[in-house]
């Protein structure tokens, strides 16, 4: 088995012969070869490509990528084949592309000849990205008793065409060609292969041993006694990731089928990715107090004994949940937010932070209002005369909201709102105005 990858730059250190750059295109190349019925050899060249390598367009209420994938097949100097592949990728969470996530495909070809030369090439059309990788490989002989090594990251039942090409039958065998494992989202790392025997080799016993180091030490074997019960066989074995330590490992897995040995090597690697976290303040205090203009929620009762990175995880999974409820991305959510935050500073700061205001509040919770109208309150009225405004929108309820700067010194409060029910008004509101004021004002 050959696995040929270009990794994230945290995984430089870990890799030889790796390639990564600004111009180039992030792609995890795995190969694997099987037999067929007739003794044939197929190789699968699998392909994975990061989302977060990819530039997205949005396009009527989705996010799409384009990459066109070349694959050169090579007999000396000879071009054999040649298959261009067009990848159309589309998400519709706006998350997923600064995720973990990645689009996976796979492409196959028979092995007709002792010895092939391929070619892979893929450019990213939007943002003109490529990747380039080449590797030979060599026809399976027909009495192999074992295929190269297939690393799955999932391998379940599923009669649904989804990643069709991965499917045995009802089973998805979900590679893996990074072979790089989250041990937060994978339990178990699947080592999927064919053993392949006579019928004189089917009446004997046969012995498979399984070994997984770290550093030159055993962490991890298994010995498997089984009779091969047809002349092709496919066994898929599980290697927990849970009690794994983040880091390099390489495995083995010896077949002994009667007086025959053969032997397969592979590697992976275990990452445990710190959760992003989502805020916009430094003090979580604030975080939550902003969050409650959204979806009025209250101060758990443990929140004062919280540490602070508890506090910042708690308020991030807020912000996470708020965000899934539209059709944003959380960060795009978040920036909108900010972005709205340091407009009430800017204007609506008097005593208090802009944010912490009611026309701050306001303005951070639907944007700028489509009409404001701007008056000052008559003589008819218990108080001096007040400046009052009155914002108006158009979108969802039309809501309507009045403000007076009631001591007069620019800090505006919210006396009267309509249409907006986590919002209160002053039932005796028009003492501020004077009984004069004109109430059609509100209408909207």
């Amino acid at each position: 088995m050959k696995s040929y990858k270009i990794l994230l730059a945290l995984l430089l250190c870990l890799l030889s012969g790796t390639l990564f750059a600004s111009d180039f295109l992030n792609v995890h190349v795995g190969t694997q070869r099987f037999l067929d019925k007739n003794q044939n050899t197929v190789i699968h060249i699998d392909y994975q490509i990061p989302y977060n390598g990819l530039v997205f367009q949005a396009f009527k209420g989705g996010y799409f990528a384009q990459v066109e994938m070349k694959v050169e097949v090579m007999e000396a100097d000879s071009l054999v084949f040649e298959q261009v592949i067009t990848d159309n990728i589309g998400i519709t969470n706006k998350d997923d592309i600064n995720s973990s996530k990645s689009y996976l495909n796979r492409v196959s070809y028979q092995i007709d000849r002792p010895h092939y030369q391929f070619k892979l090439s893929a450019t990213d059309v939007l943002s003109q990205k490529q990747f380039f990788w080449g590797f030979s490989a060599e026809q399976l002989h027909p009495q192999v008793n074992l295929s190269d090594l297939e690393l799955c990251s999932e391998v379940r039942p599923d009669s649904s065409s989804y990643l069709e090409r991965f499917h045995r039958g009802k089973t998805l065998y979900r590679t893996q060609p990074s072979h790089i494992f989250d041990k937060n989202d994978q339990e178990f790392m699947n080592l999927y292969f064919e053993v392949y025997s006579t019928e004189e080799q089917r009446a004997e016993s046969s012995l498979l041993v399984l070994t997984v180091e770290k550093d030159s030490l055993i962490i991890f074997d298994q010995y498997i006694d089984f009779i091969p019960l047809r002349s092709q066989e496919g066994i898929s074995l599980k290697i927990p990731l849970q009690e794994l330590s983040v880091g390099k490992y390489v495995g083995s897995l010896d077949l002994q089928l009667g007086e025959k040995n053969e032997h397969r090597e592979f590697e992976f690697f275990v990452t445990e990715p710190k959760a992003s976290l989502f805020y916009l303040f430094t003090n979580p205090d604030d975080d939550l107090r902003l969050l409650r203009y959204f979806v009025g929620y209250s101060e758990p009762a443990q929140w004062k004994s919280y540490d602070e990175q508890t506090k910042r995880r708690f308020v991030s999974q807020l912000w996470k949940d708020w965000s899934q409820s539209g059709t944003m991305s959380t960060q795009a959510a978040i920036d909108i937010v900010r972005e709205r935050v340091d407009y009430s500073n800017q204007y609506f700061s008097f005593f208090d932070q802009g944010w912490t205001t009611d026309m701050g509040r306001i303005h951070i919770r639907n944007g700028k209002p489509d009409e404001i109208e701007k008056g000052t309150s008559s003589d008819d009225t218990r108080y001096v005369r007040k400046d009052y405004q009155i914002w108006k929108y158009s979108s969802r309820n039309k809501p309507v909201y009045l403000f007076v700067d009631i001591q007069m010194n620019g800090n505006y409060r919210l006396i009267y709102v309509d249409n907006d029910d986590r919002e209160s008004s002053n039932p005796d509101f028009l003492r501020y105005l004077g009984s004069d004021f004109d109430t059609s004002l509100l209408n909207n």
